[in-house]
């Protein structure tokens, strides 16, 4: 069984936003292709399980979930709030914003700014219009990214060049990760040397690619391990290694567990 791939923006889509579905029935771990996701709860409790790790739900609160990672809801409490879909390409007038975004944590506290939910339901009442111009939703959802990180201290800018360079290689990791797990194979792809791609990681993400290379697929394992009821074997596989010792021991070292042992921690397969 794999992991249910839920895609709820369209090809021709660039941003999407909804209202929290007023449900507590548990959801199915599922995964988003090709756009991350942000949560803005002003009511609910409950936990949410994101990459295999559960968060308590304390509202208010909100969620950011980058491209490709799996989770499920569990909430105790009926949720309110927003959900706001985006494809990076919406903030391109924004680099700043969106360089200062994947800073943010996956679980962060928005309890600092009760006003935040004033500007979201006015984002959403744009967008639902059906009226408002690409610029305008997309200043929406730039000045809402900077009232969530308002309340860090310090930033780092970066050039927009680097940026861009920085996620293009994770949209083609995120792509690619299955076949190609060595540096040079993205910055071919990239028609750049691996030194650059290096030094391009460790400005932005303070690691070296080859680490960003090996945490994509100790993710993907991860979701496979405990969302699905392949054996460590199949697993293996469908990762591309050539054999599943391989896959343990790379497994073992990124994580000091073994796949089994991994499996046996989780509360998601039983």
């Amino acid at each position: 069984m794999d992991i249910k791939l839920n895609k709820k923006i369209e090809d021709d889509m660039n941003l999407k936003v909804s209202k929290m579905k007023p449900v507590i029935k548990p959801s199915v771990p599922h995964k988003h292709d090709g756009y991350h996701e942000l949560i803005y709860l002003s009511k609910g409790s409950g936990i949410h399980n994101i990459d295999d790790t559960d968060y308590e739900v304390l509202s208010p609160t909100g969620f950011f979930l980058k491209n490709g990672q799996v989770h499920c809801w569990d909430f105790s409490f009926i949720p309110e709030g927003y959900v706001i879909l985006f494809k990076e390409q919406v903030l391109a007038s924004y680099p700043t914003t969106l360089s200062m975004m994947f800073n943010l944590p996956i679980n962060f506290n928005i309890s600092e700014h009760p006003d935040l939910f004033l500007l979201l339901n006015q984002f959403y009442k744009e967008f639902k219009s059906g009226t408002a111009s690409t610029h305008i939703l997309s200043a929406y959802l730039n000045l809402i990214l900077l009232k969530t990180l308002a309340s860090k201290t310090t930033t780092t800018e970066y050039s927009s060049s680097l940026i861009t360079d920085y996620y293009h290689f994770k949209s083609l990791l995120d792509e690619n990760f299955l076949k190609l797990k060595q540096v040079k194979d993205y910055s071919n792809l990239m028609n750049t040397s691996t030194y650059k791609l290096n030094e391009i990681c460790l400005k932005i993400a303070r690691k070296p690619a080859i680490s960003i290379i090996k945490e994509r697929i100790v993710v993907e394992a991860k979701n496979l391990i405990s969302f699905t009821s392949l054996n460590i074997a199949e697993i293996a596989y469908k990762l591309n290694f050539s054999d599943p010792s391989n896959f343990v021991k790379f497994f073992k070292t990124q994580t000091n567990l073994t796949p089994l042992e991994y499996r046996s921690k989780s509360s998601i397969i039983s």
